[in-house]
């Protein structure tokens, strides 16, 4: 692909991916992060001359892209360093400006410094799938549990990257002022939701299966002595609060992981007050992975938007327990549903649905992470959904 926009290049042997229609050589196989330790696509690779170290777009805090042309490419990124206020070069455009550190230092392309000698592509993500029969609230309480380390580590107080930059500008625009409302944080995780509706003026009680995720909430909310109460709970069984109790429902990326989802709608419209408001968001359950939907990418390590060739889609209307999380770490456990399983959820609790919305990235977070939202301008990652209980 570089010859064809520069003849002269000199090309190299390939060692790597051999058995794939992308195989390469050392310089453009899979280079170690000194911050994470994981090996990564030398796209999504950057050196700091200073620290003399390699690291990855995982562990950089943005990686807005570089637009200048080179070789057969239209951009780079530029990976901001994690141990220097500043932004270093992916390897990609350093190879083409001669100033990769193989270039520069020929022992360390001799030794092959930074390269994985590992011919292994992990997945980002472990999957597997599994029937609903046999999955016990019990089940489900655990597994949250036992992933609670590695899911609050995702976290700010903004919540996940996700949250931050895609779900929650839409979330709060729906939701819009809160002061002063009562408000029940369905499925409240970690309390970073609960913590800003609170600090907006809102009196919040956030439930949750995971006493594990509430111990890291309520530890969050003790120096802020903040308007919330935390309770231990299946959103299927909210028996703790009276009938009309709240004005507003919220429920962030979590009917999507609820066993008895009908059980669960009608008891948030029980405690909800005569037009009172349910908003909620989920994955999208036309394109979650691996069901039904998988990005098809070519090569599959590479971390170019444009080399996701399309999603492939499949058996869609499947109803399954879906196990993923981090390789190597224990799995959430969610359920894949069609997406006519919430409306008539929310139809048959007495719900009438005002709004529906399937976010964007915003601008800013174009511009900071290219390569996590670029593909959100192709399809849906998520929902949102504003229903009301009639007066």
């Amino acid at each position: 692909m570089i010859r064809e926009s520069a003849p002269r290049y000199r090309t190299r042997v390939a060692r790597h991916a051999l058995d794939s229609s992308f195989p390469r050589c050392d310089l453009h196989w899979r280079f170690v992060c000194a911050k994470c330790g994981k090996p990564r696509h030398f796209q999504g690779i950057a050196f700091c001359e200073t620290k003399r170290a390699f690291f990855c777009l995982g562990c950089a805090a943005e990686h807005p892209a570089d637009s200048r042309r080179f070789w057969a490419w239209t951009y780079s990124y530029r990976l901001k360093c994690p141990w220097r206020e500043e932004h270093h070069a992916s390897l990609d455009r350093l190879e083409h400006d001669r100033r990769h550190p193989w270039q520069r230092w020929p022992a360390w392309a001799r030794g092959r410094r930074g390269m994985t000698p590992s011919e292994d592509v992990p997945d980002r993500w472990a999957f597997k799938v599994a029937p609903t029969e046999g999955i016990t609230d019990e089940d489900v309480r655990t597994g949250w549990d036992d992933v609670a380390t590695w899911w609050v580590s995702r976290y700010t107080a903004k919540g996940d990257i996700n949250r931050e930059w895609v779900i929650d500008p839409a979330l709060f625009e729906i939701l819009g002022d809160v002061k002063g409302r009562r408000i029940l944080d369905a499925g409240c995780g970690t309390g970073y939701l609960a913590r800003l509706l609170a600090r907006a003026g809102a009196s919040v009680d956030g439930v949750d299966v995971s006493e594990k995720q509430l111990d890291s909430a309520r530890a969050d909310q003790a120096p802020a002595k903040r308007a919330i109460r935390y309770h231990h709970g299946d959103l299927a069984d909210l028996r703790s609060f009276r009938d009309a109790t709240f004005d507003i429902a919220v429920s962030n990326i979590v009917l999507q992981d609820v066993r008895r989802l009908p059980e669960a709608v009608r008891e948030i419209h029980r405690v909800l007050r005569p037009g009172g408001r349910f908003v909620f968001s989920i994955t999208h359950p036309s394109f979650e992975a691996p069901v039904p939907g998988r990005w098809a990418i070519e090569p599959a390590d590479s971390e170019r938007i444009e080399d996701r060739e399309g999603m492939i889609v499949d058996r869609y209307f499947d109803r399954v327990a879906v196990y993923w999380g981090p390789p190597g770490e224990f799995l959430a456990v969610g359920f894949h549903r069609p997406l006519r399983d919430y409306f008539e959820a929310l139809h048959r609790a007495g719900f009438l649905v005002s709004r529906y919305e399937e976010p964007l990235p915003t601008e800013e977070a174009l511009k900071r992470f290219p390569r996590y939202f670029r593909d959100m301008l192709r399809l849906p990652n998520f929902l949102i959904v504003e229903a009301v209980r009639p007066k």
